[in-house]
This record gives C-alpha cells, sequence and structure tokens, in this order.
C-alpha cells in the first residue's frame, strides 16, 4: 500500500452516479413516461448495474487513501462509521415507506393496485421491526441493505487480498460470482423478498474497486493499441446486439435464442451489457470533457456527491408519485410534471448538503485561520526562512490536514 499517488477527483464518477440516481427514481414509478428512455430500455443492464459499480469505484479510491494513510485500525472505524450511516438512512427511508403506505392503505385497496412496492405486507409495526432487523425491509429502501453488505464484508476483503494482489483478488471475486450462477441459492436470503444475491453482486462492486486502485496508483492511460480497438469494436457489437434483442419482437427476429437476464443474480448478459457501456464511456468521455463543466452536468455531480442521501430520498418520492399515479390516474404530462417536481427535489437537496459540507471544510477554526493567514502572509513576503521553527511546523501540519480534508 506504499505506492499511493494523490489524484484529482474524476468527476465522471459523480456525473454518472448523479445520472444512476435520477433512472432509478423515475424507473421504479409506476407506468412512468420518461422510463422509456432510460438505461433499462437499451439493454440487458440497468441503473441498478451503473450505482453499484460506481460505489466500488469510488469506494476503491476513497477506502485504499484511508488504509494508506492511517492502516487498518482507521480503516475499520471508516468502514464502521459509513455502515452505520448506511443503516441509519436505510431505516428512516424504510420507516418513511411504511408512514406512507399506512396512511394510504385505505384507498390502495379500493383501487386494487398489486404491485409490490406499494402495499404494505404486515401491520406497521411488525413492518417497522422487521425492516430494523433486516428481515422483510420495504421493496425499494430495501436495496439499501446489499449496500450495506457490500460496505461491511467486500470493502475490507478486497482491500486485505488487495495488499497481495489486486488482480488475484478479483479473480477469486470472478470465481465467487461465477459460483453464484451454479448454485443461486446457496447463501441464505437476508430479506424474504426483492432479493439480490450479494455473492453475485460483489462482482460488479470489486470490478469498481479494482478500476478505483488503478485511479489512486495514478496508471497512466494505454495507448491506443488493435488490441484496445478490438475491445472498444466487441463493445459496440454487443451493445448493438442487446439493443435489437430488446426490441426483437418489433424488429421480427423471433428467430434469436431465448436469454435469461437474471437481475437478482446478476447474470453475464447484464453483467456484460453494462461493462461494455462503462467501457465506452470512459474511452470517449475523458476526465477533462467540457461537457462537465456545464451546469446541467454539475447538478448530476453534486447529486453523485450526495448519493446515500439522494437514493435515501428518491426511494420514498418513487413510493409517492406511484400512489399518485394509480390513485388519482394521471394523465402523461401530469407524470411528467411529477417527475420534474420530484427531480428538482432532489436536486436541491443535493445542491445544499454539498454547499454545507463545502461550508464546513472552510470553517477552521479561529487559531487555525491565525496561523493559516501568518503562513500565507510570510510566503507573499519571503519570511518564511526567518520564521520560528516551530510555527512552520503547525502551519505545515493544518496545511497537511486541510489537504486530506479536501482529498475525502
Amino acid at each position: 500500500m506504499s505506492n499511493y499517488v494523490g489524484t484529482a477527483r474524476d468527476l465522471r464518477i459523480d456525473f454518472c452516479r448523479g445520472l444512476a440516481l435520477y433512472m432509478i427514481l423515475v424507473d421504479h414509478v409506476i407506468d412512468d413516461p420518461i422510463s422509456k428512455f432510460t438505461l433499462q430500455n437499451f439493454g440487458f443492464s440497468d441503473a441498478a448495474e451503473a450505482f453499484i459499480f460506481l460505489s466500488g469505484l469510488s469506494c476503491g479510491i476513497v477506502y485504499f487513501r484511508v488504509l494508506s494513510r492511517g492502516g487498518w485500525a482507521r480503516l475499520t472505524a471508516a468502514i464502521g462509521r459509513r455502515a452505520s450511516l448506511i443503516y441509519v438512512y436505510y431505516v428512516l427511508a424504510s420507516i418513511a415507506v411504511i408512514f406512507i403506505l399506512t396512511i394510504a392503505e385505505g384507498a390502495i385497496k379500493n383501487a386494487d393496485v398489486s404491485q409490490s412496492f406499494v402495499v404494505l405486507r404486515e401491520t406497521p409495526i411488525s413492518a417497522i421491526w422487521s425492516t430494523v432487523l433486516l428481515t422483510s425491509p420495504p421493496d425499494l429502501p430495501g436495496i439499501l441493505v446489499i449496500y450495506l453488505v457490500l460496505t461491511a464484508v467486500v470493502i475490507p476483503l478486497f482491500l486485505w487480498g488487495a495488499g497481495t494482489s489486486a488482480v488475484l483478488t478479483l479473480v477469486a471475486s470472478g470465481l465467487v460470482w461465477a459460483i453464484s450462477q451454479i448454485y443461486p441459492n446457496l447463501l441464505p436470503h437476508l430479506a424474504d423478498h426483492s432479493y439480490s444475491n450479494p455473492l453475485a453482486w460483489q462482482f460488479l462492486f470489486c470490478i469498481g474497486m479494482f478500476v478505483g486502485l488503478r485511479c489512486n496508483l495514478a496508471i497512466p492511460r494505454p495507448a491506443t493499441t488493435q488490441v484496445s480497438k478490438g475491445l472498444v469494436t466487441a463493445a459496440w457489437a454487443f451493445v448493438i446486439f442487446a439493443l435489437l434483442y430488446r426490441y426483437r419482437s418489433l424488429l421480427h427476429l423471433g428467430w434469436l435464442p431465448t436469454i435469461t437476464n437474471d437481475k437478482d443474480n446478476l447474470s453475464p448478459v447484464r453483467l456484460l451489457h453494462f461493462l461494455s457501456i462503462a467501457f465506452l464511456f470512459s474511452t470517449y468521455i475523458r476526465s477533462d470533457n467540457s461537457i462537465l463543466s456545464w451546469w446541467p452536468a454539475t447538478v448530476l455531480i453534486r447529486t453523485g456527491q450526495c448519493s446515500l442521501e439522494v437514493f435515501s430520498m428518491g426511494a420514498v418520492l418513487s413510493v409517492l408519485l406511484s400512489l399518485v399515479v394509480v390513485l388519482q390516474h394521471s394523465s402523461r404530462l401530469e407524470r411528467v410534471v411529477l417527475d420534474g417536481v420530484a427531480v428538482v427535489l432532489m436536486a436541491l437537496t443535493a445542491l445544499a448538503l454539498t454547499q454545507i459540507r463545502a461550508s464546513r471544510r472552510r470553517a477552521h477554526n479561529p487559531t487555525q485561520r491565525l496561523f493559516l493567514y501568518l503562513d500565507k502572509l510570510m510566503r507573499s513576503s519571503g519570511w518564511a526562512p526567518l520564521a520560528p521553527q516551530a510555527l512552520l511546523s503547525i502551519v505545515e501540519l493544518l496545511r497537511r490536514n486541510r489537504r486530506k480534508s479536501d482529498a475525502s
């Protein structure tokens, strides 16, 4: 872990994660017109793969730095704090969904709604206890359960293995995924519904972590070769095939073989389709692309930087919008307007949260501000060599702490 090299934040990660969060919102609203244009309609995979992969990528970057700077004690504390925060947001979002469904229970029964994520399966108190114990959470917030498992278990295991060989650790993760394809019920279900197999999904998360480690090590981008051109061609071929297969009935391609597209166990076609898209995106959109400076991209980036909070908010909003659509029989235009309101709420929340975080980073205590001011004054006037050694040591320590805070 001694080869760590500090690198600038890659805004493409936050951009894509923010985009995935808005896709997840509309994908989980009943008969949403905008969901016709999300990733799930262009092949085998959807925004869930993007969210898990990008979460693994960012965790690989962040927690590798934590381990390099503070060792396993600091890493364990950081993972514990993150896992606790995920659990808190999962419980709060689940309770909010339970509360909403309890209030609307009578209207839901009268409307004869069959969609599982807008129907309460237990009494409110039992549902809350099932949520707290991770046995039967509401469908949408329950997605955070697998994120909790990946954070608490997969991150430390991958970093431990990567200390010897990141490649071999990734291979081991792939073998676990392959076993999960043969024996999908090998691991007992933590939740009794809406199940995503951690043994399968950990592989995509580990692929993201592997890429994140390479970002930390500042490995130069390989030059264009015949192999890389071949990979681009193969990726395009599979993406186009997935699109044609998605609309095989419309295109009269019924002769194509039936392909198993199992989301719970992350089937091979889903994995390959998403990795092809991710590879093409990273090939054509560089980290310094001017698109990332446009204001719509800025909103997506800010959203991606608050993924846990925005995802939890989106899970609640998805249930609310679905109830409004089903109970009020909203028109297509009204549904688009409702989507717009939800997107604006999520964007404003993300913008506010990132602004608060930035303000906290800049809010040094008076002593820090004094020493940093003296440091700036000495450097601008050329007096730094004449300053007392103790003062210079304190200033250097504060400057180092500020760099760590900005990097995190």
